[in-house]
């Protein structure tokens, strides 16, 4: 029994030496050898504090953190028109506002957490931006350029229009507007929000959104109008339900599934009645009568409050296509 205690007293403490958590503002952990945190002035300070790899004086990491006109772990920080000396820490804060020359790859290594040589340190072009509003905004504008491009032209379609398998789209991501505002500015371009013709359209249409990396909600042509009739597209066909169109959600109250042998002219419970909770179909009774595809259910289609702000996802007649 001892050694059984004594080894879950190590196995404890290696768990807790797994998940230590260093100071937020004044200390960090080594990547390397046994869980480690130093101070941050204890980086590039000629005493190698991280075992066995010393990444806390790797070379590169030095000659960008070291500087001549503050003391070691501080680096100048331009805002308001001033220059002050403060630590690499707060400057690291995007709610400093610093703007400086301070590699970007150490704030990185800071939010990160860890002391690591800079080579291994990857930073995007927006992480590089982020104390600086002007950059950043620049930034953002080539992403909407190619945002653009990827939704709004095509050499077969009308300006405005993109096209998808046999279809031009206007992709409006740029504007949320209602439902039926939604709709009026679809006619005004000449077309219509777009009804979906089965399956293969759907998939082609929701395809062409996450690869042109779209990540708003669009308002399309279904709607519940009256509840006898059921949810109908704006052509007046039937809006199918369930697989593959529908999110799935989850209800309180669960519900049986039947299964049905047209052939037998019989139906009967699933599962010897097994109850289910999951839902993938519209809401009963439903959250709103328009239907949407949000970007936050992988733009399967759900059903919403006609009122909200989302995007019009537009389609002009099969005759506008030119060849």
């Amino acid at each position: 029994m001892a050694g059984a205690a004594k080894l879950a007293l190590l196995v404890a403490l290696a768990v807790a030496a797994a998940q230590q958590q260093c100071s937020d503002n004044d200390e960090i952990s080594c990547s390397s050898g046994e869980s480690r945190c130093i101070p941050y002035r204890y980086i590039c300070d000629s005493d190698p504090d991280c075992d066995p790899e010393s990444e806390d004086e790797d070379p590169e990491l030095c000659a960008a953190w070291k500087n001549n006109e503050c003391n070691r772990g501080q680096v100048q920080c331009q805002r308001d028109g001033d220059t002050t000396c403060i630590n690499i820490y707060e400057y690291c804060d995007p709610s400093s506002n610093c703007q400086g020359d301070l590699d970007r790859r150490i704030c990185k290594m800071i939010r990160d957490g860890q002391v690591k040589p800079l080579s291994e340190i990857q930073v995007s072009p927006y992480e590089a931006y982020e104390n600086n509003d002007l950059l950043k905004t620049e930034h953002l504008a080539k992403e909407f350029v190619l945002l653009l491009n990827r939704t709004i032209q095509h050499p077969r379609c009308p300006t405005m229009f993109t096209l998808v398998e046999d279809q031009c789209l206007a992709l409006f991501f740029v504007g949320s507007v209602s439902w039926g505002e939604a709709r009026s500015f679809c006619q005004v371009l000449g077309g219509d929000l777009i009804t979906f013709r089965d399956v293969s359209h759907y998939t082609a249409v929701v395809t062409h959104l996450r690869e042109a990396q779209l990540t708003v909600d669009f308002w399309v042509g279904g709607n519940l109008a009256n509840e006898t009739e059921g949810w109908r597209w704006i052509d007046d066909s039937s809006v199918d339900l369930g697989t593959p169109y529908w999110a799935v959600r989850y209800e309180d109250k669960c519900q049986h599934r039947n299964v049905t042998f047209p052939e037998l002219n019989q139906t009967r419970e699933a599962n010897d009645g097994a109850c289910y909770h999951y839902l993938q179909a519209p809401d009963s009774p439903p959250r709103g009568r328009c239907v949407a595809l949000p970007y936050q259910h992988y733009y399967y289609m759900t059903d919403e409050n006609c009122l909200k702000k989302k995007s019009p996802l537009c389609v002009l007649g099969e005759e506008e296509v030119t060849a």
